[in-house]
């Protein structure tokens, strides 16, 4: 018989032929070890492959003993690698199987490594316990052995893969099996037919286990299918049967069904008419959906939205009446007191009466931050944006302050030059911005120097207050915008506030779309630093800021506050005016048929009818072209805007000061 190598060609052909019919590697291996066994008997076959580069992994072998174990590079591999092969008497020597576990090092012993690629050395087949004495330079090399061993490896090889993929498949199947289970489950969607009198005569869902949609639409006809829930939506109905009786298509026609007692599903319907092959009308197809979580969810975020809605409402009603009520006694106290202030009075009832105003102005400013803060957290804080003379706003607030200095304290004042004239901004929150931060430098500050400087850096305007007062520590200063916060006990007992002025600046100045920044150091005072974008704003040809003489003027104040006419009428009568006080505005529409006035002040929150009412009344009804000026506790943008939008000319916030009052009357009445 011709010899190929150490085997016959007929055992070689036997053998390769076993390999190639093998189902499974233990098959291989016993068809391999039969094949070798007048050559060599061993314990264990394993095929290594590589893994990376520094390691082979067994990746098949006759028993499972060596099953995922790492094999670290080493001599041994390389060695056999070059040469094709290699015989291992003592493995324990080497680190490839010196890292082996100890119970396995034993078994061992006597290895023959041969491997398959002479210069790659991707495979390599070990085989332990070699019982007898073999010529490892002629096994090595035998091209006969070699040939059986690279089909025995391809086989393994493709054996595993063929068993990983079988395993992935059914990982797929069972995935998919299980998505379609869940789609059957939670498939909202469903097909329905009908035929030409529009009689359902086909509804097929996902989910077989689920009769609920046949047992209510089959049999019955489309236009039918409204339930006593939709009794209401009688105009709705009459347009989707319009469209029907045209044959037309029709998309998500929704519609509310009956379950059981007090349960209902909503329905989204879709559909196409049908025709034969003569074009003949036959009936419609389509989808059906249950939309039923999508209109409770519609229905929560509606209920949801309305109730936020009706609490904000309800928070602006009660700033707007907590606002009224507050600054409209408040407006009596401050005005009277400035009235009293302008008579003769002794040295000790002036210094009396000079305690009262500071004491009011206070809680003034008090109530203001309350009512701020408020708006604010409340979303109500508007911005009403104007032209102003930046300068002349600048240098009235610090002007303001300059009374506070004394021997021990300075007050210092630096506007660049480069700040412009006119540009447009909220002057009130400005100004409510500056009070706060140069006020809290005076408050903290009893000697040394006070400093305010403005300047301009590309489009924003820089504004920074300076002190050398008692500083803050870091700890405070980590919370000194926080509301309700102040510097430390020892100046809480010291300064009068409620911790709201520094959290309203931020605030403000963030509405204002600017930053501010804090400096300070414990006992050697504090800087703030304010950075707000600005439009420039071109000045008027013609300036009417002066007052100007106004002649005697015949007046009709509405006010329902007792306090509040007598100091109105005080402060119009000191300009020179005549007064006729109504105190509701329906007593005010009376007096104003009855008798002609050259201008009416108009109180917005009045018992019988308002203000708002009034003077629309007047506009509308009456035709008076006459000045008609806001009086109103609220200083809103939104106020504002709806007193306008009534037809008044003018708005004066409360607490009513006399120069505001008289810059008011001379902008409209100028002789």
């Amino acid at each position: 018989m011709p010899q190929y190598g150490l085997f016959t060609i007929e055992q070689l052909d036997i053998a390769l032929g076993c390999i190639c019919q093998a189902n499974d590697s233990n098959d291989l291996f016993v068809t391999f070890s039969k094949l070798v066994s007048s050559l060599f008997e061993y314990d264990e076959c394993i095929l290594l492959v590589r893994d990376g580069a520094e390691a082979y992994i067994s990746h098949s072998q006759s028993h499972v003993v060596f099953a995922h174990t790492h094999w670290p590079m080493s001599q041994v591999f390389t060695q056999a690698t070059i040469l094709g092969g290699s015989y291992i008497p003592h493995p324990e020597n080497e680190l490839a199987f010196s890292v082996q576990p100890q119970e396995l090092i034993a078994k061992l012993l006597n290895t023959l490594a041969i491997s398959l690629d002479g210069t790659s050395g991707h495979e390599i087949f070990l085989f332990t316990n070699i019982k007898t004495d073999i010529n490892v330079e002629h096994l090595i090399t035998d091209t006969s052995l070699r040939l059986v061993l690279k089909q025995l490896c391809a086989k393994l090889i493709s054996i595993k893969k063929f068993v990983h993929q079988s395993v992935h498949f059914r990982d797929l199947l069972r995935q998919t099996a299980q998505q379609s289970d869940l789609f059957a489950d939670f498939a909202s969607e469903w097909f329905w037919r009908t035929d030409r009198g529009l009689t359902f005569t086909q509804v097929s869902t996902f989910n077989e286990d689920n009769t609920f949609y046949k047992d209510h639409f089959m049999g019955k006809q489309l236009p039918s299918i409204c339930d006593d829930n939709e009794s209401g939506q009688q105009k709705k109905w009459q347009r989707f049967l319009h469209i029907i009786n045209l044959h037309n298509d029709f998309y998500e026609f929704e519609f509310e069904i009956e379950i059981k007692a007090q349960q209902s599903t909503w329905i989204s319907l879709s559909g196409k008419p049908q025709y034969d092959e003569q074009n003949q009308y036959i009936g419609y197809l389509g989808i059906a959906k249950d939309i039923t979580f999508a209109k409770q969810r519609e229905l929560a975020y509606k209920n949801a939205k309305d109730k936020a809605e009706s609490a904000n409402l309800a928070k602006s009603q009660f700033l707007a009446v907590m606002s009224h009520e507050i600054r409209t006694p408040m407006n009596a106290i401050l005005g009277m007191v400035e009235l009293l202030a302008d008579t003769q009075l002794e040295k000790q009832q002036r210094e009396w009466l000079s305690y009262a105003q500071s004491s009011a102005t206070l809680l003034q400013g008090l109530i203001s931050d309350v009512l701020d803060f408020s708006k604010i957290e409340s979303g109500v804080l508007e911005l009403d944006l104007s032209r102003i003379d930046l300068k002349q706003l600048l240098q009235s607030i610090t002007a303001q302050f300059r009374i506070r200095q004394s021997d021990l304290l300075k007050f210092t004042v630096s506007i660049d030059k480069q700040v412009p004239e006119y540009i447009y901004t909220d002057a009130t929150r400005l100004g409510q911005i500056l009070f706060n931060l140069i006020g809290n430098a005076f408050k903290y500050t009893s000697y040394g120097k006070v400093t305010f400087k403005a300047w301009t850096k590309g489009n924003s305007l820089l504004l920074s207050i300076k002190d050398t007062g008692v500083g803050i520590d870091k700890e405070s200063l980590q919370h000194i915008f926080e509301p309700f916060t102040q510097v430390g006990d020892s100046v809480k007992r010291k300064q009068q506030g409620v911790g709201l002025g520094l959290s309203i600046t931020k605030k403000i100045v963030e509405a204002m779309k600017g930053e501010i920044s804090c400096i300070s150091k414990l006992g050697e005072g504090t800087t703030f630093t304010v950075v707000l974008p600005y439009e420039n704003a071109k000045a008027h040809l013609q300036q009417t800021s002066q007052v100007c003489h106004v002649k005697q003027l015949d007046v009709l104040v509405a006010e329902d506050n007792p306090a509040n006419q007598v100091l109105i009428k005080a402060l119009l009568e000191k300009l020179g005016h005549k007064v006729t006080i109504a105190e509701t505005g329906s007593d005010a529409l009376n007096k104003a048929k009855n008798c002609t006035y050259d201008l009416v002040l108009m109180d917005m929150m009045m018992p019988v009818m308002d203000g708002l009412t009034a003077t629309q009344y007047m506009r509308k009804e009456m035709a008076l072209n006459v000045p008609i000026f806001a009086l109103t506790a609220n200083a809103g943008q939104e106020d504002k805007d709806k007193c306008l939008a009534v037809g008044m000319n003018k708005v004066l916030t409360k607490p009513i000061r006399f120069n505001i009052l008289e810059q008011a009357i001379s902008s409209i009445f100028i002789e």
